[in-house]
């Protein structure tokens, strides 16, 4: 029995299975789309498991395992093969999988999280299983062999996780590098990347590891969190009780009840009795591997925004978490320089200088971009590929900037012009031109105009002047009606509220 309060250290490791993105499956030619909603469609007698049918195996998966593989650092095993695993479930119509255990592609590798390497154990390929289609009442579960044979990439990190915070933020890194290679979709909520996530605690200080728990198909990074959070403290009681866990389980997710049920024992590796898979031979990828290019990642990206543009941290990460967004950004500020240099050619002014604007000008975009065009889009077209789906071009929002750089239009203004882009696909001066809406007048004389206003309306300059700070509102109305919109409301606040002080100062 520990005291109370001892202090206890998680141990957290995760196991994450990610859907690669093929055309065929993995061991025969059938279409590679879990998603189909006609149950049973893509099948054939290899992935149905029939006696006598041979796999062979998809060069594609083969690759893109490698490429995550290398660029996440792994040593790769450049002669393996595959094995059978034995067990028995209903989802396996071999009543086995195809799977690594011996020899993976992939052994080791990291992944930087907040500063912090995150190791792997190894990176494998293998058959995905079917699904079961559990009726409402749960009086009997059916069969979709759709997803049988889809490759599956499974990816097992070492036990130096330390936090649920951690554990979902090396998730959601792992994930974009994902989507930035083009292995997979990776969206959680359609299966295409699950989780298990194996926990157990230990005295701080101490490096024994103890039974643990695998919490199994966690389907979100929410999930993970709070399931690794309810599991420590489950455990905690039960050392606070004397009675940690003896031996290694399995429970599930309740996601209403938001805590974890017992399932079974975990099984170890020697009941699972792998042999080498006799239908396929053992193969050598070295010249495989030398066909594999890898671009630039997600984390090499993010730093190069803050070096080359000048990007602070957050702005970085928000503009690089896909890379849709990222392409976007890199192709708005290409047409922002080019207007610049065209600019400075007609009209040699500091201003019009890039490398003096552009922080300026990146910060008017890093701002406009996280805070008002990309809210405008929900979270599936932002993890797209193609930047039509923005219906925006960077032609037109490099254009919808310039106004906003030069103050022809005012910012509360510009948020209902881009949200009318967004949703026409019309550039900013159809737009405008649709809506009535003129650009700043800067020959207008706001001062002027201010100075009448304030000899007109004695009675609310007397209201100001006795506190009655709501009035400068009422003066600004005033100046917006009277030259129909045409001047920055920034400045007519700025300019009328020092009017109104200087002569509250002299009363």
């Amino acid at each position: 029995m520990v005291n109370k309060h001892q202090n206890l250290a998680p141990v957290i490791g995760l196991e994450i299975h990610l859907e690669i993105k093929t055309k065929s499956k993995i061991f025969c030619s059938c279409l590679n789309d879990p998603e189909e909603k006609i149950p049973n469609k893509n099948i054939c007698p290899i992935c149905l498991g029939h006696p006598g049918v041979l796999p062979s195996i998809n060069k594609q998966a083969l690759i893109k395992t490698l490429k995550l593989g290398i660029a996440l650092h792994g040593k790769i095993n450049f002669v393996s093969y595959f094995e059978r695993k034995n067990y028995f479930y209903p989802d396996l119509p071999k009543a086995y999988q195809i799977s690594q255990f011996a020899c993976p592609l992939i052994k080791g590798g990291f992944l930087m999280v907040n500063g912090k390497k995150i190791s792997f154990d190894n990176i494998h390929l293998e058959e995905d299983t079917a699904k079961l289609i559990h009726s409402s009442d749960k009086a009997f579960t059916c069969l979709d062999f759709n997803r049988a044979g889809v490759p599956l990439l499974e990816a097992t990190t070492e036990p130096v996780i330390e936090s649920p915070e951690e554990a979902k933020m090396f998730l959601q890194e792992f994930q974009l590098l994902a989507r930035y290679l083009d292995i997979s979709p990776a969206a959680m909520e359609k299966g295409q990347m699950r989780c298990d996530a194996n926990l157990s605690l230990r005295p701080v200080n101490s490096q024994k590891l103890f039974p643990k728990v695998e919490i199994k198909n966690l389907n979100s990074f929410h999930s993970v969190e709070q399931a690794l959070r309810y599991e420590i403290e489950r455990q905690r009681k039960m050392w606070e009780q004397g009675t940690p866990p003896v031996y290694s389980s399995t429970r599930g997710w309740d996601e209403k009840r938001k805590e974890t049920f017992p399932q079974r024992e975990k099984e170890q590796a020697k009941d699972y009795r792998y042999f080498p898979e006799p239908d396929l031979l053992v193969y050598d990828i070295s010249s495989l591997v030398k066909e594999i290019r890898i671009g630039e990642g997600p984390f090499e990206r993010r730093e190069r925004f803050k070096k080359e543009y000048g990007f602070n941290s957050k702005q970085a990460y928000s503009l690089t978490k896909s890379k849709l967004v990222a392409d976007f950004t890199e192709e708005v500020i290409s047409e922002l320089k080019s207007w610049f240099v065209t600019l400075k050619n007609t009209q040699p002014l500091e201003k019009y200088e890039w490398e003096k604007q552009k922080q300026k000008v990146v910060d008017l975009l890093g701002n406009w971009m996280i805070n008002r065009f990309l809210p405008l889009f929900p979270a599936y077209i932002l993890e797209s590929s193609d930047i039509k789906d923005l219906k925006v071009t960077p032609e037109n929002f490099a254009e919808f900037l310039i106004l906003i750089y030069q103050r022809k239009i005012p910012s509360t203004v510009g948020t209902e012009v881009l949200k009318l882009m967004v949703q026409t696909g019309k550039d900013v001066d159809r737009v405008m031109e649709e809506k009535g809406i003129k650009t700043i007048d800067k020959s207008l004389d706001i001062d002027k105009i201010a100075d009448d206003l304030i000899s007109q309306n004695k009675e609310l300059v007397n209201l100001y002047l006795k506190g009655k700070e709501n009035i400068l509102n009422v003066f600004i109305g005033k100046i917006m009606a009277k030259t129909k919109g045409q001047v920055d409301p920034e400045e007519v606040r700025k300019i009328m509220k020092d009017k109104l002080d200087e002569l509250k100062n002299k009363t």
